[in-house]
């Protein structure tokens, strides 16, 4: 990894940004501090009650390894040369990388009760190191931005709530310090985070790798900003809807044409669908309805940004396309009898439209819960709006995060890896067994050993086509990889968001199963699991590799699966568990010679029962190869 350094003159000992103050180092592992100065130069490093030096060599690289440690700390940690740097508040414990597209990153406050977890993040002897989003074309020796941060209510604002809740529940249960590593990048697919030794195999990939060793990431992302701002503003400006005030309760929109409410732009076939769109419709209020102060207005999910307006007032605004917007509405806003609620939407590169489902559109009154799903009308406020510029973005740049925010990091020990990626691969579902375990395969290889690797299988998200059924599989291949563990979500995501707010046990999940996986603790690493099935008169009975269900429901009404026969026609099935604990019986009156079955074999498969004692779930299956 030091060969990446080239040659270069250093007035001063420099380090990478990821040894810094408030660090952890990787406990019983020897401990490698390295960085530059200039070449021939003595580095001295003390540390632990130890001092050992190190020359530069001819490259101006240097490091030097202590011996492995036990949990403990705070150290000092004085550097010195002709300059001297002091790193101050130093743990030894256990290093996690957390890596991954959105998902992981979501940030802690967005959580379910995230201002009350935020405020609660004081954890003295857990850290934090968020890693600045970075594209490159060759694989860097150093991170752009970034250093550790004692975890608090300001250092784990924006960061990431899986790997937070992950950690501190290692912390609660074995008392040691804890680093994290984020290291994630939203909307990312897998090529990203793969290196050239495996993308170069892929004759495309391979050609665009080679443009990217001339590529100035940094000016590029300058670039797209600029570009896209100005995109921005021009749409705001070129916005016929602001210049008319078609919010004005007065405005008539008469002409403006239906659409059912809520709905992606795209699926109604609203054109342009960037730029902006207004939504109007009426509703009617009692004087019942503004007995109190406030009212509740929720319209879901939009994409990207909303100015919400009741009677011509503007009452709420939002420019975060993934949280549902419920804003307080003072009551003035209203007036018995006749309202009217207009909605800015401007979209900008993404799916365009209101993302949830009509449960999340409604007027929260005193009295009553107003529905506002179904019929609105629409107007383009931009109709001959320019694209949107090209998102410059990590999907269209082969191994560029893998560059840019993995490769920095194999010089130093870690305690392992968790993951959480997928949505973005749904195209190629398939494809992705085969990417996922090159990917762990050599990640492991440049960091010189095999770190236990535990991965999310992706949740319930409905209306994808099967592609996340595909998904979902595909990962748990990777479970024939050795120190593997897989996080079972199938039963913790909502139907219709693709990114669940319940953080909090994801990350615990990630933590049990790390206590078997990462720390050989005896607690299982999932539920029981199929192992094989028997075709029985009119039944298939399917075997489990352990007994130690705890069901959700009836013994004898089990839920989630599907039956078939020589047909590949899959049915609701009828499915109990039997004596032994391990096996359960699965049946259906319409299928009387039975062949093949399948558990929770849907993008959202609804009610899950099958958990184990530490309340993890079964994971999908099927006994088929069809």
């Amino acid at each position: 990894m030091l060969a990446l350094v080239f040659g270069q003159a250093y007035a001063k000992v420099t380090l990478p940004k990821f040894f810094s103050s408030h660090m952890v180092l990787q406990r019983e592992a020897p401990i490698t501090i390295y960085g530059w100065a200039d070449k021939g130069k003595t580095v001295s490093i003390e540390f632990a009650g130890k001092t050992l030096q190190a020359k530069a060599d001819n490259k101006g690289e240097w490091s030097i390894t202590f011996p492995a440690m036990q949990a403990g700390g705070p150290y000092t940690v004085n550097i010195t040369e002709d300059n001297k740097i002091i790193f101050n508040d130093v743990y030894i414990g256990d290093v996690w990388f957390c890596s991954g597209q959105s998902n992981m990153g979501w940030k802690l406050e967005n959580a379910v009760n995230g201002e009350q977890e935020l405020a609660n993040a004081s954890h003295e002897k857990i850290k934090l190191l968020q890693v600045s989003r970075t594209m490159a074309g060759i694989p860097q020796n150093d991170i752009e931005k970034g250093s550790w941060a004692t975890s608090s209510p300001q250092s784990a604002e924006g960061f990431s709530a899986v790997a937070y809740f992950f950690g501190r529940e290692l912390y609660n249960k074995y008392q040691v310090p804890i680093g994290l590593i984020n290291s994630s990048w939203g909307g990312t697919n897998i090529e990203a985070w793969l290196s050239a030794d495996v993308m170069g195999k892929h004759p495309e990939a391979a050609k665009t790798i080679a443009k990217m060793k001339g590529i100035d990431f940094s000016n590029v992302m300058k670039d797209y900003k600029k570009d896209f701002d100005a995109w921005n503003k021009k749409a705001d400006n070129d916005d016929v809807g602001l210049k008319q005030q078609w919010y004005n309760k007065d405005y008539d929109t008469k002409s403006w044409k239906n659409i059912e409410l809520p709905v992606y732009w795209k699926k109604a076939k609203v054109e342009p669908n960037d730029g902006i769109i207004w939504v109007t419709r009426e509703f009617t209020l009692t004087e019942r309805d503004l007995t109190e102060d406030e009212l509740t207005l929720s319209i879901g999910r939009v994409d990207n940004e909303d100015i919400t307006y009741i009677n011509g007032n503007k009452v709420a605004e939002s420019t975060n396309k993934d949280l549902e917007r419920v804003y307080n509405v003072a009551k003035e806003n209203f007036t018995p009898g006749k309202n009217i609620i207009t909605i800015r939407v401007k979209n900008s590169g993404d799916v365009g439209g209101f993302r949830s489902d009509a449960s999340a559109l409604y007027l929260q009154t005193p009295s009553r819960k107003i529905s506002l799903a179904g019929t609105w009308r629409y107007e383009a406020g931009t109709k001959d709006i320019e694209p949107v510029p090209v998102r410059q973005h990590p999907t269209i740049y082969p191994t560029s995060l893998y560059n840019g925010m993995v490769a920095p990091f194999f010089g130093i020990k870690i305690k392992g890896i968790i993951w959480y990626q997928g949505e973005a691969n749904s195209k190629n579902a398939a494809e992705y067994a085969s990417l996922f375990k090159a990917m762990i395969t050599d990640w492991r290889n440049h960091w010189g050993q095999d770190y236990p690797f535990i991965f999310a299988q992706l949740p319930n998200y409905d209306n994808q086509n099967g592609r996340w059924i595909t998904l979902r599989e595909s990962q748990s291949k990777a479970l024939e990889l050795k120190n593997t563990g897989m996080v079972t979500l199938i039963d913790v995501g909502e139907d219709d968001n693709i990114h669940p707010i319940n953080k909090q046990e994801p990350g615990r999940r990630f933590a049990v199963v790390a206590q078997n996986v990462a720390y050989g603790d005896k607690l299982p690493a999932s539920a029981p699991v199929y192992t094989s099935y028997k075709q029985d008169a009119n039944a298939i009975f399917v075997t489990f590799n352990e007994a130690g269900f705890e069901l959700k429901g009836n013994t004898n009404a089990l839920s989630g699966f599907t039956i078939a026969g020589s047909d590949k026609k899959f049915y609701p099935a009828n499915a109990s568990l039997q004596s032994d604990g391990k096996t359960i019986k699965v049946w259906s009156d319409k299928v009387q010679k039975p062949a093949a079955v399948r558990y929770l074999w849907a993008d959202a498969p609804g009610k899950v029962m099958l958990y184990n004692k530490d309340g993890l779930a079964t994971p999908p299956f099927r006994t088929d190869n069809w």
